[in-house]
């Protein structure tokens, strides 16, 4: 049997578990964001550019704004859902944000927000804080000061951090939108360069790494800082090298221009100017004077010479705007002192004998309510412990919150003293002076005190499940201290703190008493002693969490099954071309710009194809490829993560699968060249097999480098593009806000949602092996009944053994790998093709997959992951 004091740890123990509990609740129903640029209309829009005539799809989710004649007028985007994760005083801002053609903000609207309602509706439509944001370019300057905007400080903190954070994850010039390669890197003056980053947080910076991941220096572009500066006809970019110190400047060329191809050339052959503004540094080039320093541009080229000039200077004033902290103003630094004061003075006040002194009591009361509740407004809230649950924890705009609602909790929870309700909430402090009045005093039956006492508890449970079932709801309106932050603005939380007070003239802490469920809450975790037992309070949150979750997982039960939700939808298709092949997508449900979206998927697979693909020659695979060195390449992300997925499936196939495989795969007729070849002899495969072996391949995932140790090894990421395709479309839709729709790349299925799909039969392309229904899963089927050539009169399939050289004799007809994620099932279908019958049944079993597989004579087997 337990020990008294083991069964009171459990039991408190249960009260933050339940807390969790209902935290979990709360997230699992949080509304996930609509994307509205796919409804966004031109009246609307003409709201920021007057003359809009047109709305083209734009790089980076975002929609290009274009006058009648074509002209480009800026763009409109959304900080939704990249700056989802900051939150204001209890949940994010979907902003919509208009932005010039120098990539500054004509013009904002909130969408939707999830923050306190009243916090909001108090920015709607203000134009102060308009103001602040307009003409503010995010993409290379720290965020405009922002004062508190009646009582809504964080909200608007988070507004604009949501803002800075959407676009300078994208900080690039539209003019100039080539990527940095790693070849202008090695140019511009650093040959031994690696790799190269991003260098957060300076904007527009580049680290640059050599063997080891040493650091060589920094390469900056002036674009797009220096974007507004033209020459004779246009902006030119430069390429800026920089020496490890990060101040002084190692060399300088021109990368991009507009400008006349003529007056660029002169200005390229004129080494000695670029040499010349080489002399300063970083930190004297925002406040260079170019008539003291004599500055002149070239001869024959001025305009075009001086621009550049100006642009370097744009760039790195805005360089010293960046990085320098904003300094907070003496009030942010009086009031972070003050918020930090309470905080030890609550400790102080709970843990030591002052808080029994009558006048020591009333100056902290004094004090908490004007410094505490009028200045800083920082009062916990029901609203704002629902916000926490939904959407997280507001590191970045309100910590200071974050700490007081964590020692709310756990003080009385480890302590048993009500450490917030009795020392730290101003509305508290402000009903306990009211109260100083004893003859006014009433004394309530003890039958009305008993009945009333469980209303702060009801109003908890109530507004716990209505938050719930209404997940827009806020709980906010229902307690009185929006009143404190946001004054007249809130007409129900002031009536609530207006009657509260003056009820606790006659009736002590008749608000704390009777009506504060957040109160409740603290209660709830607060231990009575120290061998605290089971209670009514805990069969009561049992009961309430058993309810949350009835409404949480019960509302499919009230549904259509999942196989058949939706079937009674409009389906909306759209197809498209891509690898030699066609994709199609189709969406269940209605309310969304089918072409826009169209227009999205397309340039999504454009950019994986032409990035990718070994086919197409501006691709970094092909730039692997064609290299001719063993020095390691920096590559991106996206390219190593799919390396180091095929060289996992290279190790499980003992190389039998082998994405190295391209030079054989072309002389069999099924690369770049076509199939219009001659049969490769003996001796030709023998000599492409020396330059095939994934073993060959090195790859540095850290430092993003990528290693051939023979010069002649390339690189085809056929057997897995298609399915990586599938998921990248997925993750758009998602974004889009859609959850119901079927992705086929090149005969790679993925389903979000329930679809109905069938298996061809391998020996009747007419036919159907199977019909079944994909839910939320990917299937990959691969055969070697349709991928196949003649070659002098015999049949050969597409699968080339990296081992013979020759392709693969079939033991198998046909593979489908069912999995969460269509890259993996893509890539797994056609490794166990090249290993064989038997030994893709073992490497099945072996990695759990869910494998159909049918043999030449007609065979089928299905691994026991297959339900």
């Amino acid at each position: 049997m337990l020990s008294p004091r083991v069964s009171a740890w459990l039991v408190k123990g249960w009260r933050l578990t339940a807390l969790l509990v209902a935290a979990l609740l709360l997230q699992r129903t949080t509304p996930t964001t609509e994307n509205v640029l796919t409804r966004l209309s031109l009246s609307e829009v003409t709201g920021f550019f007057p003359t809009a005539k047109r709305l083209v799809e734009g790089p980076q989710q975002c929609l290009i704004v274009q006058d009648e004649y074509g002209n480009r007028l800026g763009r409109l985007l959304t900080t939704s859902p990249d700056a989802d994760a900051i939150i204001g005083y209890s949940g994010p801002s979907n902003v919509l944000v208009a932005l010039d053609n120098q990539e500054k903000i004509v013009g904002t609207r909130i969408l939707s927000s999830d923050d306190t309602p009243d916090h909001v509706d108090t920015l709607l439509d203000n134009r102060v804080f308009e103001r602040s944001l307009k003409d503010w370019q995010p993409t290379s300057q720290p965020a405009p000061k922002l004062e508190g905007y009646a009582g809504s400080t964080l909200t608007a903190a988070a507004i604009a951090e949501s803002i800075q954070k959407r676009l300078s994850g994208n900080y690039a010039s539209l003019r100039f939108s080539t990527p940095l390669a790693l070849k202008e890197i090695q140019a511009v003056g650093f040959p031994q360069a690696l790799s190269f980053e991003a260098n957060t947080p300076r904007l527009g910076w580049n680290l640059v790494r050599g063997p080891n991941r040493a650091l060589l220096g920094y390469v900056v572009r002036s674009s797009p800082s220096g974007d507004e500066f033209s020459g004779y006809a246009g902006p030119t970019e430069t390429l800026i090298a920089i020496e490890p110190d990060a101040l002084t400047l190692r060399k300088i060329i021109l990368r991009e221009s507009y400008d006349t191809t003529r007056y660029v050339d002169i200005v390229k052959e004129d080494e000695i100017y670029l040499k010349q503004l080489t002399k300063w540094n970083v930190r004297e080039w925002p406040s260079l004077n170019f008539g003291k320093e004599k500055i002149e541009g070239v001869a024959g080229a001025t305009l075009t010479s001086s621009a550049i000039a100006f642009g370097l200077q744009r760039r790195f004033a805005d360089d010293a705007k960046h990085l320098t902290l904003q300094k907070s103003s003496g009030r942010d630094y009086a009031k972070s002192l003050a918020l930090w004061f309470f905080l030890v003075g609550t400790l102080v006040m709970t843990f030591t004998p002052l808080h029994g002194r009558p006048k020591v009591r009333i100056l902290w009361q004094i004090l908490l309510v004007s410094g505490l509740g009028l200045w800083l407004g920082q009062l916990l809230s029901l609203g704002m412990f629902a916000g926490w649950a939904r959407h997280g924890l507001p590191w970045s705009q309100g910590s200071g919150l974050l700490i007081l609602g964590a020692i709310a909790l756990l003080v009385p929870w480890t302590t048993r003293r009500q450490l917030y309700c009795h020392q730290a909430c101003p509305h508290g402090a402000a009903q306990e002076l009211l109260g100083g009045f004893r003859r006014l005093h009433w004394r309530l039956p003890a039958s009305w005190h008993s009945l009333l006492s469980k209303l702060p508890a009801i109003s908890l449970g109530a507004a716990f499940l209505a938050a719930l079932f209404w997940p827009r709801w806020s709980p906010n309106p229902i307690e009185p201290f929006d009143a404190w932050i946001l004054g007249a603005a809130v007409a129900v939380p002031l009536a609530l703190a207006v009657v509260g007070l003056i009820a606790s003239i006659f009736i002590p802490q008749a608000y704390c008493k009777y009506g504060c469920p957040t109160g409740a809450l603290l209660k709830f975790v607060r231990s009575n002693n120290q061998l605290e037992t089971w209670s009514r309070r805990d069969y009561a949150a049992l009961g309430l969490l058993c309810g949350g979750a009835l409404i949480v997982f019960g509302r499919p039960l009230l549904t259509p099954s999942a196989a058949t939700a939706g079937e009674g939808l409009p389906i909306t298709e759209m197809h498209g071309g891509a690898f030699g092949t066609t994709w199609t997508v189709k969406i269940r449900g209605t309310g969304f710009a089918a072409e826009l979206l169209k227009r999205v998927i397309e340039s999504e697979v454009n950019r994986i194809e032409s990035s990718l693909s070994h086919w197409r020659k501006t691709s970094v695979t092909s730039d692997f490829n064609q290299l001719e060195s063993t020095q390691p390449m920096g590559i991106n992300q996206e390219l190593g993560k799919l390396v180091a997925f095929t060289q996992k499936l290279s190790k499980a196939t003992d190389g039998a699968y082998d994405i190295t495989i391209a030079p054989l795969v072309s002389a069999w007729g099924y690369g770049p060249a076509g199939s219009n070849l001659p049969t490769p002899t003996p001796e030709k495969i023998s000599e492409l097999r020396g330059q095939v072996g994934w073993e060959k391949l090195t790859l540095d995932l850290p430092a993003l480098t990528l290693r051939k140790s023979d010069e002649r090894l390339s690189l085809d990421l056929g057997s897995v593009l298609q399915g990586y395709t599938d998921d990248r479309i997925a993750v758009l839709l998602h974004q889009q806000g859609h959850h119901d729709f079927l992705i086929e790349v090149g005969g790679e299925l993925l389903a979000s949602g329930s679809w109905h799909v069938g298996i061809e039969d391998p020996f009747n392309p007419r036919g159907l092996l199977e019909k079944l229904v994909l839910k939320d899963q990917a299937l990959s089927p691969s055969g070697l009944y349709r991928a196949k050539r003649l070659a002098e009169g015999k049949s050969i399939s597409h699968i080339i053994s990296p081992k013979t050289g020759y392709p693969v004799e079939p033991t198998i007809e046909m593979c489908c790998v069912f999995h969460r994620h269509c890259l993996e099932a893509d890539g797994w279908a056609t490794a166990l093709m090249a290993v064989g019958f038997e030994e893709a049944k073992k490497l099945a079993e072996k990695n759990r997959l869910s494998v159909i597989l049918v043999a030449p004579d007609k065979s089928v087997w299905r691994s026991s992951e297959i339900k």
